[in-house]
């Protein structure tokens, strides 16, 4: 399928429907489209007056007056703001709204629930907010129609986007896409919806009329490159595309921008260090269907890189351009700064560091683009921006103190500082990495996984995930290399290129481990087939799954060793999916306190939430649920009834 670009670019009178998180049709599109807008955990009224902004951790929407930049209201999407199990201290909020966006008339605003698997719909006059809308599981982007007719929601477990009758609030259509679709966007000339595939490389076209869907381009991967020598320098920005957090289309032309990160999977221990593990990237595409270029960042010191970006940053989740198209600014959550691209030249043209805040999620630009404000989600506040062309230059500074947002941050203190940890790269502010590069949330995205194989010196590593924390999951790494998560300091040190002290520092080490048990809660299962999933729970047993994967978190990790001794009973299993051949295969090692580990021997994981993290295998080796089962033992016979019966079963876990 091809997309076409209408010509032309917007109008004045356009710009006055520039609404954050809203655009495209419903049907059938405009002859003109009013702006090409995209999902945002912010929305802006038309006039600029009044900005929306989601709070994912206390369930709900904060309204803030940007004239006098001060909270309006808050606004509970559940019966009661979350709080901590009195009992095990975890902390899982009941909605997690993700995104906003408000109807072309400004009356309503809707809102994705992530964790509550529904669309919300708020009041904007009496703050009422309505009956939750069913629409899957795990709902992130969403758009509106210009016409306020339909709404449209990225649901991430369950691979779909739906469409919802604005009128009746039903889901009236949905379409299959790629694994994991995460942000919503309209194309440049506003006559297809698009959407990421988050752990993948590709963005899917969708006609919203049809509810048909088709892949529009595949963002390749940046292979290693070489700056004034013949070998390929891995400091060079390179590597394979994930995190695809956000997308848009630069006003007046047909590019669309993609934000997402560059993993360089292909640099093994002990040369990987983490100025070659990841770089933030921009890539941008065309309406055609074509790819144009990525632009990212270099390390600092290799000659003639010639980096897009002068200044380092990571982990980009949000971009915005100014109404006239010329400039974008990335909101880099790891980083915790705002990047400033000039669009026409492709290169950076600024810097704001530091922000006021913790962890920027979003951006929106006002409608008179003299504006900017940042969603700081770790601070529970919002950054404003100016933003002055006097020079012929953008020139983008913090304005004034950020505007509060919450009345009561819900979220435990201790748990509040590891969210910050585990997703800061600000080296300026904690010993974590080294030049604002490397964060935990760089690798576990979403604190899961980022779906890659490392090269570590233990052999190749898939990226397992945090989520549903390590409490209850025995010993940790693959081959039960350590006991607890405030061991990652050596994770910490040695591929993030940090200066954490275990001893001085231990503090900081224990707030984290505390976010990772206590504050990701496991993923919401996509949605399963109850009777297949019946089927598939006598299957696990009648195979003897549950011979390893037993107990509440489906491991036998830590048996017959509750205190995860590392020198007591470490029970490992070879179930014959070691690497033995090729380049870099399977080793014998140590653990964390010098014991030996054999190369084949493994650790059982967990299956809670095993449906959001593929690849599967210690080495990444197979694609699908389907693909490492059928690697088992006993496993049913490919293709059979048995064996999808499982993996529904799996998949519910």
């Amino acid at each position: 399928m091809t997309l076409k670009r209408i010509a032309g670019s917007m109008t004045a009178g356009a710009l006055a429907l520039v609404i954050a998180g809203c655009g495209g049709s419903s049907g059938t599109p405009p002859a003109t489209p009013t702006i090409a807008a995209h999902s945002s955990s912010l929305a802006l009224s038309a006039d600029g007056a009044i900005l929306f902004v989601t709070n994912p951790e206390a369930d709900s929407v904060s309204e803030i007056d940007t004239a006098t930049r001060s909270l309006t209201r808050e606004i509970l999407l559940a019966p009661a703001a979350p709080v901590a199990d009195p009992v095990t201290g975890a902390f899982a909020p009941a909605v997690m709204p993700r995104a906003a966006a408000l109807a072309p008339d400004g009356k309503t605003l809707y809102v994705t629930g992530e964790r509550a698997g529904a669309v919300y719909t708020v009041d904007v006059a009496s703050g009422t907010v309505g009956a939750p809308i069913p629409v899957g599981s795990e709902p992130v982007g969403l758009v509106v129609s210009p016409d306020g007719a339909a709404i449209f929601a990225a649901c991430s477990q369950d691979a779909a986007v739906v469409k919802i009758d604005a009128a009746s609030a039903k889901v009236i259509a949905h379409v299959a896409v790629p694994a994991e679709p995460w942000a919503l966007a309209w194309s440049a000339d506003g006559a297809h919806l698009l959407v990421t595939a988050f752990m993948g490389q590709g963005v899917t076209a969708i006609d919203p009329a049809a509810m048909t869907a088709a892949p529009a381009w595949q963002i390749p991967e940046t292979a290693a490159r070489s700056s004034s020598t013949a070998s390929p320098d891995r400091r060079l920005a390179h590597g394979e595309v994930r995190g695809l957090y956000d997308l848009a289309a630069r006003p007046g032309t047909d590019e669309i921008w993609v934000a997402h990160a560059l993993l360089g999977v292909d640099t093994p221990q002990p040369q990987l260090d983490f100025e070659s593990t990841a770089f933030p990237a921009l890539s941008l595409l065309h309406d055609d269907g074509t790819y144009a270029k990525t632009l990212s960042t270099n390390a600092q010191d290799v000659p003639g890189s010639g980096g897009s970006f002068s200044d380092v940053v990571s982990g980009p989740h949000a971009v915005a351009f100014t109404p006239d198209g010329d400039d974008a600014l990335v909101a880099d959550a790891n980083s915790g700064d705002v990047l400033v691209v000039d669009a026409r030249s492709q290169i950076e043209v600024g810097l704001v560091r530091p922000l006021p805040g913790k962890m920027p999620d979003g951006i929106v630009i006002s409608p008179d683009g003299l504006t900017a404000y940042v969603d700081e989600r770790v601070s529970s506040d919002v950054a404003v921006l100016k933003l002055d062309r006097t020079s012929g230059t953008l020139s983008v500074t913090v304005d004034g103190a950020a505007i509060p947002r919450v009345a009561h941050d819900p979220m435990p203190a201790m748990l509040r500082l590891g969210q910050d940890l585990f997703n800061s790269a600000d080296s300026s502010r904690y010993p974590i990495t080294t030049n604002h590069w490397i964060s935990c949330a760089t690798c576990h995205m979403e604190g899961r996984s980022d779906a890659v194989t490392w090269k570590f010196a233990q052999g190749p590593r898939d990226t397992p995930t945090n989520a549903g924390g390590m409490l209850g999951t025995g010993f940790l790494f693959r081959t039960a290399d350590r006991t607890a998560v405030q061991d990652y300091w050596h994770t910490v040190n040695i591929e993030q290129g940090g200066r954490f002290d275990p001893t001085a520092q231990a503090p900081l080490l224990d707030a984290i481990a505390a976010y990772v048990n206590l504050g990701l809660p496991l993923p919401v299962p996509p949605t399963t087939d109850a009777t297949l999933v019946a089927r598939g729970a006598q299957v696990f047993k009648t195979a003897q799954c549950d011979s390893c994967h037993s107990g509440a978190r489906f491991t036998d990790s830590g048996a017959g060793n509750p205190t995860l001794d590392l020198t007591g009973i470490v029970l490992l299993h070879d179930v014959g999916t070691c690497v033995t051949t090729g380049a870099f295969p399977d080793v014998a090692h140590e653990d964390v306190d010098g014991d030996p580990r054999a190369a084949c021997q493994f650790d059982t994981p967990s299956l809670n939430g095993v449906a959001s993290t593929p690849p599967y295998l210690h080495d990444g080796s197979a694609a699908t649920l389907s693909d490492a089962v059928l690697k088992m033992p006993m496993a049913p016979a490919a293709g059979s009834a048995d064996l999808a019966a499982l993996v529904e079963y799996l998949r519910s876990l």
